[in-house]
């Protein structure tokens, strides 16, 4: 994205992800991670602390952390720029702030890392989805298919912290599932939200007709069956059981 005068809007570019839809979904997506990624900093950092600080589990929470922020600085700089071109970014993130300052003021530690370790599942399928040949990212190159592509695999190698803090914690699998059904819900209201606000105010300035945004949504829904199948798959495998061996991390 290429920087400009902050009173200049940007031009129009096609759109990067292919088709509208998947765009609109990608950009999103961004719109949810700087609040979100602190979420799961804090939750991890606080975990963690609760382990051997020498352990396996301890040195991979930390280096979660940093890639975590890096991620978060990222996104914000990607959000600034959908600003610039007119999308109501900073409307979306400061409602998910107070809706994650909400959670963490009333959660204990543990529903709280239960709902973060849901959202990381969730993210990781779709990160995986995204990065195989045919999948929901596009294969041309711009400034944010790099940015996706090194966000998504850094999200599906790092995948298993959260999951391995819930094991060392032990987290009883009810919790687990309840907060992966709310966080499953809120991330699904959250991006559709964020996707109809970005397609109205385009079809408003006339970027992008309806018609080409129904057959774009259609396209995705109707005629990717294989994504919409690991998507499904993916989300139904977080209800299988943990693996054991985390629990000697604990003090």
């Amino acid at each position: 994205m290429e920087n400009q005068k902050q009173d200049e809007p940007l031009p129009f570019q096609p759109f990067w992800n292919d088709t509208p839809i998947k765009t609109y979904l990608f950009d999103a997506f961004s719109v949810l991670l700087p609040a979100g990624e602190q979420f799961v900093i804090s939750v991890v950092e606080s975990a963690a602390s609760q382990l051997q600080q020498t352990s396996t589990l301890a040195a991979e929470s930390r280096r979660f952390v940093a890639e975590e922020r890096a991620h978060q600085r990222a996104h914000r700089l990607y959000n600034q720029q959908l600003e610039k071109q007119g999308f109501e970014v900073r409307k979306y993130e400061i409602s998910i702030e107070k809706d994650l300052g909400h959670a963490q003021s009333k959660l204990s530690l543990n529903a709280q890392l239960a709902l973060a370790a849901a959202f990381e599942h969730v993210t990781a399928v779709i990160s995986g989805i995204a990065l195989r040949q045919g999948g929901l990212l596009s294969e041309g190159e711009s400034s944010q298919t790099r940015l996706w592509r090194w966000h998504c695999r850094e999200e599906v190698a790092h995948q298993h912290v959260t999951t391995d803090l819930l094991q060392a914690l032990g987290i009883p699998y009810w919790q687990r599932m309840f907060w992966f059904m709310v966080a499953s819900a809120l991330l699904a209201f959250d991006v559709l939200r964020h996707v109809h606000g970005f397609a109205r105010f385009d079809i408003r300035r006339g970027r992008v007709s309806g018609a080409q945004v129904r057959r774009a949504a259609a396209r995705l829904l109707l005629r990717d069956g294989v994504n919409l199948g690991l998507l499904i798959a993916g989300w139904i495998g977080y209800c299988l059981p943990l693996r054991s061996g985390a629990t000697a991390n604990c003090q």
